[in-house]
């Protein structure tokens, strides 16, 4: 019997190793790019679909051909051959498929060339395939406004520019989803001598990152490494290359200026940023938390003290994001010697191992300086929110204005519905990203009659901020999270200052204004149409893998 059993187990398994390797199996090809509709590249081999048409994504003879045909101007041909070929991109790009008969793609067991027919893109014979979706896109193309950005220089052309024919670099914009530059940076400066200084930078103004240190709070720490004659101790998250500071850092260390750097690292060995490493090689005195029992959380710091007198901390990372503003942060300078003690204990504590809950508390402090008031809370022994925010919340008459990454503190949470409801006028601004997590908060503060808008600009929202009645100010780098309190390493400082906290309520005001009142009611995605500037910045704001003209969320609608 048992022979019986084996005899056809053995057969049947015979019988699939024949189907396996005897039996012909269509190539599968990934969809590596999208020229147009009807023009793709399958791994590295060309594919096209010849015996239909479709206008081409720049100015061309056969635009202006077809454009006659069809009773079109050559500009709205052009616009259609964009159009067309971002749908494409959406649709296809790194997509598995076969090829069928030679002339259709086949992805999901969806017929390509079925869903090109009717998406208002094809031409055959001289007239649109299917006239109803072909016209509805002309009425959307004669209704929403489009310019040609040159992706090289960010100029913005009309579509009538003779120069837009020679460009080779460039992206149709509806006029809706252009930046607006006004102002880039902003800074107060306390008292002549610039005992304190608060640094706002602003995402609303800017079309993409860059390498250049060209923030007034890049400016000023290097500056300030420059000038640094014994001491400079960094903690940071971590680092990408801005080139001007790894100058300075190699001068500084050259000329007998003692540097170190504390930073985060994982249990496996990683830091969040690319060139972590880079800056390694340049300060060899260096220590991370990555061997402490608790490196699942983050030295989430960034703090900077000069000559053990002068300190530089917020919310800004040393990244070129940050660093050139791409990023809204806010971030102060101090010139006190007391200050620049208190946060070169926490610094010393981290170099020397004792990182997240191996610390050991510096307890409150609180500092007059230049006449302000200024309290220091260091996380995860001072309990910023339980002892420094939530009190201030609950004490709040005229408004409590929010600029922040992240909201998910149920304490916090409950605390300014209760404030709304007392008739404190509550505004917040989130970061899109954070936004579409499962713990943001932003639901339930909405539900409870709080204004919540999520950004719908490139950069992040990135600020750490609370600013309370014309006279509190919170910057720091802790989020408003239960982590943020209980188990990073962070850092913020109250100010008591009415100058301050109006100056930052008139730029959270400006920022307020710039975001449209429809994302009161909804949540941006962080790169699409709808987060000016995702689209052309060069960076996957999302985390999906995919940038700019490639996430199929950029598809011009």
């Amino acid at each position: 019997m048992l022979k019986k059993k084996l005899s056809i187990i053995f057969i049947v398994f015979t019988f699939l190793l024949s189907a396996i390797f005897l039996v012909p199996h269509e190539k599968v090809y990934i969809v590596t790019d999208v020229f147009s509709p009807l023009s793709f590249k399958l791994n590295n081999n060309n594919f096209e679909i010849n015996d239909l048409e479709t206008f081409d994504s720049y100015y061309s003879t056969k635009n202006q051909k077809l454009a006659k045909e069809l009773g079109i101007s050559e500009i709205d041909a052009f616009i259609m051959g964009n159009l067309g070929k971002y749908w494409a991109s959406s649709l296809m790009k790194g997509r598995s498929v076969l090829i069928k008969n030679k002339n259709d793609l086949v992805y999901d067991k969806y017929s390509y060339r079925e869903k090109f027919l009717y998406s208002g893109f094809c031409i055959q014979n001289s007239k649109p395939y299917y006239k109803e979706a072909f016209e509805q896109k002309l009425e959307q193309i004669k209704h929403a406004k489009y310019k040609v950005m040159d992706l090289n220089t960010e100029q913005i052309y009309e579509l009538n520019d003779t120069k837009v024919r020679d460009l080779d670099n460039f992206i149709v914009l509806r006029n809706s989803h252009i930046l607006r530059k006004m102002k880039q940076s902003s800074n107060l400066i306390i008292n002549e001598n610039g005992d304190i200084k608060i640094y706002l930078t602003d995402s609303t103004s800017k079309f993409k990152p860059n390498r250049n240190c060209s923030t007034l709070i890049c400016k000023d720490i290097l500056n300030n490494i420059n000038k640094a004659q014994k001491t400079i101790d960094i903690a940071i998250y971590g680092y990408s290359r801005v080139n001007a500071i790894e100058e300075a850092l190699n001068n500084a260390i050259n000329r007998g200026v003692k540097v170190r750097l504390v930073y985060d690292l994982d249990s496996k060995g990683n830091n969040i940023y690319p060139d972590t490493h880079k800056i390694l090689s340049i300060i060899k005195n260096n220590k991370n938390d990555g061997n402490s029992k608790e490196a699942k959380n983050i030295m989430h710091n960034k703090f900077y003290i000069f000559d053990d007198e002068i300190l530089i901390t917020g919310s800004a990372n040393l990244s070129h994001t940050d660093m050139s503003g791409f990023n809204s942060n806010s971030a102060i300078l101090i010139k006190s010697p007391q200050i620049a003690k208190i946060y070169k204990k926490e610094f010393e504590q981290m170099y020397n191992g004792r990182f997240h809950s191996q610390k050991i508390s510096n307890n409150n402090h609180k500092f007059s300086i230049s006449g302000i008031n200024i309290d220091v809370y260091f996380s995860p022994q001072d309990k910023s929110i339980t002892n420094a925010i939530l009190p201030l919340i609950k004490n709040a008459k005229e408004y409590i204005y929010i600029p922040t990454f992240v909201l998910t503190e149920k304490r916090v949470t409950e605390e300014l519905i209760k404030a709304k409801l007392r008739g404190v006028d509550v505004k917040i601004i989130l970061d899109a990203l954070n936004a579409s997590i499962r713990h943001s908060k932003h639901k339930e503060l909405r539900e409870g009659g709080i204004l919540v808008k999520t950004e719908n600009y490139a950069g992040k929202m990135h600020s750490k901020s609370i600013i309370i009645d014309d006279k509190y100010t919170i910057i720091g780098s802790m989020n408003f999270s239960n982590s943020g309190e209980n188990r990073n390493d962070e850092n913020i400082i109250i100010l008591d200052d009415s100058n301050i906290a109006k100056y930052y309520k008139e730029f959270f005001l400006y920022q307020w204004a710039k975001i449209d009142d429809k994302w009161l009611y909804n949540n941006v995605r962080a790169e699409g149409i709808d987060s000016i500037g995702s689209c052309y910045d060069g960076i996957d704001n999302n985390y999906d893998g995919l940038i700019d003209k490639n996430d199929p969320a950029c598809i011009l609608k």
